[in-house]
C-alpha cells in the first residue's frame, strides 16, 4: 500500500524582539532577539484535512488586551503585517477552509486571531480553559489572558496525560488517546495512521503542545513551538535565561523548568537518534536563522 504523507508548510506570519535575558543565560547588556512567531500548515491527504498549528501574532494589535499594549511596547521591533490568515491566502486556501487549529499554548504571539476560524475545531492541552479564566493559581495567573479566546462550541481540551503507559480512548468520535510514541511519554495520533502526532511537551505553559509529523518515508518533522527560544540552547551553547522574581525566587520564561528540561532532553534525543531510525528535523517557533535559511520552503511551498 502506498502511503501519502502529510505536507508541512511554516507560515510566514509577524515577529517580535524581546530583551534576549528573558530567554538566553550568556545576553548582552541591552540585547534584543529579534525573532518570528511562525506558524504552521499540515495537510494531510488520506482525509484531506487541512490544519493549523498555533496563529502567530494578532493582525490588529490593538484587538489584545488594553493592558497588553505597555507590553506589547518592549516587544519592539515588532510586526504583525502578515498573519496566518494572510500567510494561507499565499496559496489560495481561506481561514474558514482550514479543519484543525492546534494551540501550542494561549501565549499572545500565538494566539493570533481564532475567529478568522470559522470552521476549525481548536485543540488545546489540558487546563487551558482554567489558565485563560486565571484560575490556576497566582504563579500562573497573567491579566492578559482572554477567558473567551476560544470558541466554545468548537474546542476541544485534552485530558491529563495518563499515569501509565496508555490512556483509555478520552475521544471516541476521533478514537483519541494519549500513547508513548517511542521516547515521547504521551502523543496522540491524529487520524490513527502514524503520520500526525499531538504531542504532550509540559514545561513551558501548562497543557504545552507539539506536533510530529511524518512528512516523508525517510523525514519526521517536529515543531517544537515554545519547548525551546534559541537553537544555541538546544545545542547546548548557552541555557535558559534566569532572573530573580519580586519574591526573591529564581525564575525563567517556563513555568515548570525541570519539566522544561526533559522536554528539551527528549527533543535532542530526536534529532540525535531519529524516530525508529528514520531522521527527525526540529523546527522552533522562533528561530529566526532557521526561517531565513529555509525561506523557499514556506508556504505555498513546504518541508
Amino acid at each position: 500500500m502506498t502511503i501519502s504523507y502529510p505536507t508541512v508548510s511554516p507560515l510566514r506570519c509577524g515577529y517580535l524582539s524581546p530583551p534576549a535575558w528573558k530567554f538566553v543565560a550568556d545576553a548582552k547588556e541591552g540585547e534584543k532577539l529579534t525573532m518570528p512567531s511562525m506558524a504552521f500548515f499540515i495537510q494531510h491527504p488520506a482525509s484531506k484535512s487541512k490544519i493549523v498549528f498555533d496563529l502567530s501574532i494578532r493582525k490588529d494589535l490593538t484587538k489584545y488586551h488594553p493592558g497588553l499594549q505597555k507590553h506589547l511596547e518592549t516587544r519592539h521591533p515588532l510586526s504583525s503585517q502578515d498573519d496566518v490568515k494572510s500567510a494561507l491566502a499565499l496559496g489560495n486556501v481561506e481561514a474558514s477552509q482550514i479543519n484543525y487549529v492546534i494551540m501550542s499554548h494561549v501565549h499572545w504571539d500565538h494566539v493570533g486571531t481564532p475567529s478568522d476560524f470559522t470552521s476549525a475545531t481548536f485543540i488545546a492541552g489540558h487546563n487551558t480553559g482554567k489558565l485563560l479564566r486565571n484560575e490556576m493559581g497566582p504563579d500562573l495567573a497573567n491579566p492578559f489572558f482572554e477567558p473567551d479566546l476560544l470558541p466554545a462550541d468548537r474546542t476541544i481540551e485534552l485530558p491529563a496525560v495518563p499515569s501509565s503507559k496508555a490512556s483509555e480512548v478520552f475521544d471516541e468520535a476521533h478514537g483519541w488517546y494519549w500513547q508513548p510514541v517511542s521516547l515521547i511519554q504521551n502523543a496522540i495520533d491524529m487520524f490513527n495512521d502514524g503520520t500526525v502526532y499531538i504531542v504532550d511537551s509540559p514545561g513551558h505553559l501548562p497543557g504545552h503542545l507539539n506536533v510530529l509529523v511524518r512528512a516523508a518515508v525517510n523525514k519526521w518533522v517536529y515543531l517544537a513551538a515554545d519547548a525551546c527560544h534559541h537553537m544555541r540552547i538546544f545545542n547546548g551553547e548557552t541555557d535558559f535565561g534566569a532572573w530573580t522574581d519580586e519574591k526573591g525566587r529564581t525564575t525563567t520564561i517556563h513555568k515548570d523548568l525541570e519539566a522544561a528540561y526533559k522536554t528539551l532532553n527528549m527533543m535532542r534525543v530526536l534529532k540525535r537518534d531519529g524516530l525508529n531510525g528514520v531522521p527527525v528535523e526540529i523546527v522552533l517557533a522562533h528561530d529566526g536563522e532557521w526561517q531565513e535559511k529555509h525561506s523557499d520552503r514556506f508556504f505555498p511551498n513546504h518541508l
